[in-house]
């Protein structure tokens, strides 16, 4: 298109000036996407019917559509190129780049998340254990433009509210000095997501037919398998074991354990061979499950304020933080307010055919558990709650179980375990 041809040789003109030095890119890409202020120029279905009408298209740097719904490549230039992402879906992926560039919002707005990764250890060149901690998260909205710098000096997620959203990326082809573009599990694991060992994918798949299949030997198979596996294969194993077995819908309903009991088994044999180790996976890997569940959940309902509470319940893991985003997005509603609201209508809403209690799968979540809820978001313990109420005879007397068992109940819940703990 013609507005990124001449977008693409402002910033390549400028590049060549500084003999394309690799550290000045993001800040002359920046740069250019704001003076070049693409809102006013470029509709995003503009670019849709370009390349409905079009007969000749740039190379398309993903042809494969790895990133993006899709992903569409405007301008190739010797030294970087120039996409729109399109998206459909927010994606919870923490990762580092092997590139540098910019990208600038063209539509929708997003959860933007920067993490720093502490104490790492490495495993293999390709396989990382260290603590995955957040230090900032913003809302970025419609031509709101941030920086890529290659390497772990930003480890970053860019989750999108809207359907659709749409980013535009300046970017290099690959760093010369990049190191391994390592995608992030909170709280602990960095891999190389584009590494991939044959054999383990064929034994991580027959993992999967053995469970699957619920053959009589399985335990006894994958046990084997892992008495002698890597610590990164043993991950990938644990990875299908954990969601065939765990979080089992009728098993929860009806109070069995037995899957459960099966994983910690093979969680065991992991623990043999690979000492305290072992003991990082298992918070990855409920993690990851929360996560999807609170995905699955945020699927189910189409209020737009409700989606918003979902995605930051979903993306950002503490309670002051999230508190800030809601009073950004809402500088003249109380945010603890709006929350307790939420969770209320939530709760009162189930989905048609579903054998849980409503959308959120928290069961009973009456007067007494919106009241702790509130206190607990305004960062009150058990004790002042308790103290609290000792002031109100009426409404204290209501409070059975005790305000501690419901605390530690609500602290519990998959929704909320990652802020009020």
């Amino acid at each position: 298109m013609e507005q990124f041809a001449k977008l693409g040789a402002l910033i390549g003109g400028r590049w060549r000036d500084e003999n394309y030095d690799e550290n000045l890119f993001p800040g002359i890409a920046a740069r250019a996407l704001s003076e070049f202020n693409l809102l006013e120029r470029i509709d995003p279905w503009q670019i849709v019917r370009w390349l409905f009408t079009t007969a000749n298209v740039p190379e398309q740097m993903d042809p494969d559509a790895v990133f993006g719904d899709p992903p569409i490549t405007l301008y190739v230039g010797s030294r970087f190129y120039i996409d729109a992402y399109y998206w459909l879906d927010g994606t919870t992926s923490i990762h580092q780049h092997s590139f540098s560039g910019a990208f600038q919002l063209l539509l929708g707005s997003s959860v933007h998340s920067r993490y720093r990764f502490e104490n790492p250890q490495e495993i293999n060149p390709r396989f990382l254990v260290g603590d995955i901690l957040l230090d900032d998260v913003s809302l970025l909205r419609k031509g709101d433009i941030r920086e890529i710098v290659a390497g772990p000096q930003l480890i970053h997620s860019l989750f999108h509210l809207e359907r659709p959203s749409v980013t535009i990326t300046v970017r290099t082809h690959k760093a010369p000095s990049a190191p391994v573009q390592y995608t992030y599990r909170k709280p602990f694991i960095a891999y190389d997501p584009f590494f991939k060992d044959q054999l383990v994918a064929r034994q991580v798949q027959t993992v999967g037919l053995l469970l699957g299949m619920k053959h009589p030997e399985a335990d006894d198979i994958i046990g084997s398998l892992l008495d002698t596996a890597d610590f990164q294969t043993t991950y990938a194993i644990l990875e299908i074991a954990f969601a065939s077995l765990c979080h089992r819908d009728l098993e929860t309903l009806f109070g069995l354990s037995r899957s459960n009991e099966r994983f910690q088994a093979l969680l065991g044999r992991a623990r043999a061979r690979h000492g305290e180790l072992a003991d990082r996976l298992l918070p990855v890997l409920e993690e990851k499950w929360r996560q999807n569940d609170v995905a699955r959940r945020r699927d189910q309902i189409k209020g737009e304020d409700h989606r918003f509470f979902l995605a930051l319940l979903l993306n950002v893991p503490e309670r002051q933080a999230i508190l800030k985003l809601i009073r950004e997005r809402f500088p003249d509603r109380d945010a603890i307010e709006l929350v307790v609201g939420w969770v209320s209508e939530l709760a009162a809403t189930k989905i048609f055919g579903s054998h849980e209690p409503n959308v959120l799968g928290i069961g009973e979540f009456d007067e007494r558990h919106l009241f702790v809820l509130k206190e607990l978001l305004t960062g009150n313990t058990s004790e002042q709650i308790e103290a609290r109420l000792a002031t109100e005879p009426s409404r204290a007397a209501k409070f059975q179980p005790s305000v501690s068992a419901l605390a530690n109940h609500i602290k519990a819940m998959t929704l909320f375990k990652s802020i009020l703990n």
